[in-house]
């Protein structure tokens, strides 16, 4: 016991100590117990991937609704088929893969170009595709009705504003 405190207790006897102890280092222990809990790397990936999945079956189901709301009246049920199964294919696709379309749907001379620019614009959109990937997916996906234009020009001209049956969209 230290010189001071055995003469503190002779004179104070009546008084007990109080022990205070200051811990100048967290054990290991407490501050494992601060750390917030964090779920694993497989659980928080999973999570996300069935969050894409589930953001993507949607985005899909509302472009093939308005698919099926815009053009049924311009093509026939066939071409809609098909039309249907190039728009399933675009969504994950590059421009290099829509060069590869190799059936083209027919749709009804009310629609113009300036239409069919309108209508790619408005899925491109949905699928958060560039450009050039619109134009090169409606050039392959129409060729019959756009046989006369170029990529590059119809890439320029997705949003071009005219008379038209079908107007550009932000949210389907």
């Amino acid at each position: 016991m230290p010189v001071v405190e055995r003469i503190f207790r002779k004179k104070h006897p009546q008084l007990e100590p109080e022990i205070v102890v200051e811990t100048l280092v967290e054990a290991p222990q407490e501050q494992e117990q601060k750390e917030p809990t964090v779920l694993n790397y497989g659980e928080y990936k999973q999570a996300a991937q069935h969050k894409f999945v589930q953001e993507q079956v949607q985005t899909l189901e509302r472009v093939l609704s308005y698919t099926g709301q815009e053009m049924a009246l311009y093509m026939s049920e066939k071409d809609l088929q098909q039309l249907y199964k190039h728009i399933r294919f675009f969504q994950s696709a590059t421009e290099q893969e829509c060069e590869q379309i190799s059936n083209p749907v027919a749709v009804d001379s009310k629609l113009k170009s300036i239409d069919l620019m309108h209508f790619g614009w408005n899925i491109g959109n949905q699928f958060k595709k560039s450009g050039i990937e619109t134009a090169t997916f409606i050039k392959h996906v129409f060729a019959k009705d756009l046989h006369d234009s170029v990529i590059s020009t119809i890439k320029r001209k997705l949003r071009v504003e005219g008379t038209c049956i079908i107007k550009i969209k932000e949210e389907l």
